[in-house]
């Protein structure tokens, strides 16, 4: 059947997505898209990214499909208002990241023989940097500084152990997570101190995840998650009135809603 504004066949293809965010943005076209520039626009794409991470976490693949959605549409934004000031098209990003996937995996559209992901991602890393072309004064200037502080600290120690500035194994990761408590203990509540080696301790945990692993903001967002529901449910348990109740009466409701949410 055809779309009711725009007669496009359903379902939707691509360039209907982009014929729609074409009229979004002329003259007759809505107000507030138009306002739009790529630094207005940078809260939504980062808000989307966390929504879509909210949807693989619930497992609701309807819910994946439609935020992926979303994020396309920050995708095809951007690549609008870069075609209307002459800076890139649609087509341009397209054609760069076939461009880019093809060149980095030698090993699928090549003759190199590459059997392993660490091998894989050596490659990969090889390939990028002679992309580049770069003389870089630190193994740090690649880390965007606008990434969420865990995941920037799991990719500046990634960064450092790959020149060798790191532990063998995750045991002397342990003992400096020890050390930077016993630091954060010795300085007064509240004082700029007390403060920096709460980040040392929150860095070292960092560390750690990566020699086991993990990636910490998937970690700590789901944490995030099972604390929420929990507490959701000593809400529910408390007649939404936790307050009225003791911190040991709390607690054993803790201790339920922890059986009630495992299943």
């Amino acid at each position: 059947m055809p779309c009711p504004y725009l007669g496009f066949l359903m379902p939707h293809i691509f360039p209907d997505l982009l014929n729609i965010m074409q009229k979004l943005r002329s003259p007759g076209g809505c107000p507030w898209d138009r306002e739009q520039n790529f630094n207005s626009l940078l809260p939504y794409l980062l808000e989307e990214s966390y929504e879509y991470i909210d949807a693989v976490q619930s497992g609701s693949a309807k819910l994946m499909a439609e935020e992926l959605g979303d994020l396309l549409l920050q995708v095809v934004f951007h690549a609008q208002i870069a075609k209307e000031e002459g800076k890139f098209t649609i087509e341009d990003v397209i054609n760069e990241i076939c461009e880019k996937m093809v060149r980095r995996h030698p090993h699928v559209f090549g003759s190199e023989n590459l059997a392993t992901s660490k091998e894989v991602l050596k490659k990969w890393e090889e390939i990028k940097a002679a992309e580049k072309e770069e003389n870089p004064q630190s193994a740090m200037d690649k880390v965007p500084r606008s990434m969420v502080a865990l995941t920037r600290a799991q990719e500046l120690s990634r960064r450092a152990a790959k020149v060798g500035f790191d532990w063998d194994n995750a045991k002397p990761v342990l003992d400096k997570i020890k050390e930077e408590i016993g630091e954060f203990e010795a300085e007064k509540d509240g004082s700029p101190e007390a403060e920096e080696e709460f980040g040392d301790i929150l860095f070292a945990l960092v560390n750690l995840a990566r020699h086991k692993g993990i990636n910490a903001e998937t970690a700590l967002t789901r944490a995030n998650a099972k604390f929420e529901k929990r507490f959701r449910q000593v809400e529910v348990m408390a007649g939404g009135r936790p307050q009225d109740f003791t911190l040991e009466q709390l607690d054993e409701f803790w201790n339920k809603a922890k059986e009630v949410t495992a299943t």
